[in-house]
C-alpha cells in the first residue's frame, strides 16, 4: 500500500468532503462526529469506527473536542476488501468491541509514531477481520437473533434509517428483504436439524421460531420445494 496515508484530524463548524481516489476509513479517538450522507445523518463516537463515503459528496462535523485518525486507502487496494459494499455514498459502520480495541491503540499508537510500514500491516489485518463480517449492525443483529420476533422498525433504527429506506437498502444489499433474510435463516437452520438431529419436525419449527407448524411447512415448501417430512427422508434420516 505505497500510496496510502494517514492523518490526524478534528472537526468543527460543517463542512462538506468527498473521497474520490482513496477509501478513507475514520478511526475517532476521543468525542464525536457528525456525518450526513445519502442515509441521512449519524453520529459516530470512539466506540466505532466508520468507512467514509466514496466518490459522493457528505457533510462531517462536531460541536465537542473531537479527534479522530482517518487512514486513506488507495482505491486499488481497498477493492478486494470493500468490493462487496452496496452503496458507496453511505457511510459504513463497526462497532469497536473488546476484541477490537487492543487493534485500535496499536494502530494509533504507530500512526502517532509515524510507522507508515506498521500501519499498514495492521491495516491489512483490520481490513481482512473487516471483510470477514458483516458490515452492517442490523444483519448482525438477525445473524443472532433470526429465531426471535423482530421488527423492521427495529431493525431500520439500529442503521438510523426510516423503514421504508432501510428496507431498500437491505433489498439492495442483500438481494432479498429483511422478512426474506429471516426466513432463509430459519429454513438453514431446520435443514441441519432434519438431517443431523433426532427432533420432531414440530420441534424443529419452534426451534427455528416458528409459532405454527404450519407455517414452517409451508416456508419450508417454499425454499425448498419439498416438505421437512419429504426432506428428512431424502437425507436418510
Amino acid at each position: 500500500m505505497e500510496k496510502l496515508y494517514y492523518y490526524f484530524t478534528s472537526l468543527a463548524a460543517e463542512r462538506r468532503y468527498r473521497c474520490t481516489t482513496h477509501f478513507k476509513l475514520m478511526m475517532p479517538i476521543h468525542g464525536t462526529v457528525t456525518l450526513i450522507t445519502a442515509g441521512g445523518r449519524r453520529t459516530v463516537s470512539d466506540s466505532e469506527m466508520c468507512l467514509l463515503p466514496f466518490r459522493e459528496m457528505y457533510a462531517a462535523s462536531s460541536q465537542v473536542s473531537n479527534e479522530s485518525l482517518v487512514i486513506a486507502i488507495p482505491e486499488e487496494d481497498a477493492a478486494f476488501y470493500f468490493k462487496d459494499v452496496p452503496d458507496k455514498r453511505e457511510s459504513l459502520h463497526w462497532p469497536i468491541d473488546a476484541a477490537w480495541r487492543p487493534i485500535k491503540e496499536l494502530v494509533l499508537a504507530e500512526a502517532a509514531n509515524g510507522n507508515k510500514e506498521d500501519v499498514a500491516l495492521l491495516l491489512n489485518y483490520v481490513l481482512r477481520k473487516i471483510a470477514d463480517q458483516p458490515v452492517s449492525a442490523s444483519i448482525r443483529f438477525i445473524n443472532k437473533h433470526y429465531t426471535e420476533r423482530i421488527g423492521i422498525q427495529s431493525l431500520a433504527a439500529m442503521e438510523h434509517y426510516t423503514p421504508s429506506y432501510y428496507c431498500g437498502w437491505f433489498k439492495k444489499k442483500m438481494n432479498m428483504t429483511p422478512i426474506e433474510y429471516i426466513h432463509f435463516l430459519r429454513i438453514r437452520r431446520a435443514k441441519e436439524l432434519l438431517r443431523d438431529s433426532e427432533l420432531s419436525v414440530l420441534a424443529i419449527s419452534y426451534q427455528v421460531g416458528y409459532e405454527y407448524n404450519a407455517s414452517f411447512t409451508k416456508m419450508f415448501k417454499k425454499y425448498e420445494q419439498l416438505s421437512p417430512y419429504e426432506y428428512r427422508a431424502e437425507s436418510g434420516r
